[in-house]
């Protein structure tokens, strides 16, 4: 649903409150919608209440089992509860879902078709690493394509205007790890193992599994990129057509597919900041991740 990007989610973390802090969900001026907060971290005795889905499925595929949200922080008239104001929202009858306490199997990919980890509700996997030179690259390709006008270059659908100057932006690709430094497109298709180095935290005792990240594998991407985060409406061509010119056939699984960033997982539990030096470890082989 291309409206759910227009929705802003806010993480309030609080150490003296009982739930650890509040998610705060917001929705767009003119949809005339109620923000509300939710418990962090809830209490025992609120899942008690909470009923379990447990076939809940993402994208049809991955069984996910899931506490229905049934209570807020916040007085709302009318005893009414996240999944209703979502549904008047999509207008669609919704809910809004908290990972259950059963786990969620990671698939299995190319490098590491017996993999051995979990996640929540992530795209497949709980990290997506990308960096700010292949993003560059990315808006080099698109302006090349929108300012060439030769029937070589023709890509069906593209507003030249629009995208005359590139300008995509990395909130379209959904990473939560964005590095930069490495002086070429792409760099993070070869790192099979990197760890994460706090910049200026002398106190930071994070064991070195919980900064060590293993990339198992390309990110195949999907239509959702093409999403305008800002506004909600989604472009014809850009990005996805655009890279269907250069990053397919980078996945050996899901060759018919563009990819851009790199699936991740992590060895443990820790704090990753903005400025924390990135070291690769382990590079991979052939085509890479």
């Amino acid at each position: 649903m291309r409206q759910m990007v227009l929705i802003t989610p806010l993480v309030e973390v609080d150490p003296t409150s009982p739930y650890g802090g509040k998610l705060v969900v917001a929705f767009p001026e003119d949809s005339d919608l109620e923000t509300f907060s939710i418990p962090l971290y809830p209490t025992e005795q609120m899942l008690e209440d909470w009923h379990i889905i447990e076939d809940c499925r993402m994208f049809g595929k991955y069984l996910v089992q899931g506490y229905v949200v049934a209570s807020t922080l916040d007085p709302i008239p009318d005893a009414r509860t996240p999944s209703d104001i979502l549904s008047d929202y999509f207008a669609r009858s919704v809910h809004l879902v908290m990972k259950g306490p059963a786990a969620r199997a990671c698939p299995p990919t190319t490098a590491f078709p017996a993999l051995q980890e979990t996640a929540k509700f992530q795209d497949g996997y709980p990290f997506l690493v990308a960096s700010e030179e292949s993003l560059g690259e990315v808006g080099r390709v698109v302006s090349a394509f929108a300012t060439d006008e030769s029937p070589a270059a023709r890509i069906g659908g593209i507003d030249r205007e629009r995208w005359r100057d590139g300008g995509v932006e990395i909130e379209r690709f959904r990473p939560n790890i964005v590095c930069k430094g490495s002086g070429v497109p792409f760099a993070e298709d070869m790192w099979r193992r990197i760890r994460i180095h706090p910049a200026s935290t002398p106190d930071d005792h994070t064991p070195e599994e919980a900064r060590t990240f293993t990339l198992v594998s390309k990110c195949t991407r999907c239509l959702l990129p093409n999403v305008d985060t800002q506004t909600g409406a989604r472009d014809a061509a850009v990005p996805y057509k655009v890279l269907l010119k250069f990053r397919a056939n980078k996945d050996p699984m899901q060759k018919s597919k563009p990819c851009f960033g790199c699936n991740a997982v992590v060895g443990g539990e820790g704090v990753v900041r903005v400025g924390d030096r990135v070291e690769v470890l382990e590079w991979a082989s052939g085509i890479g991740v």
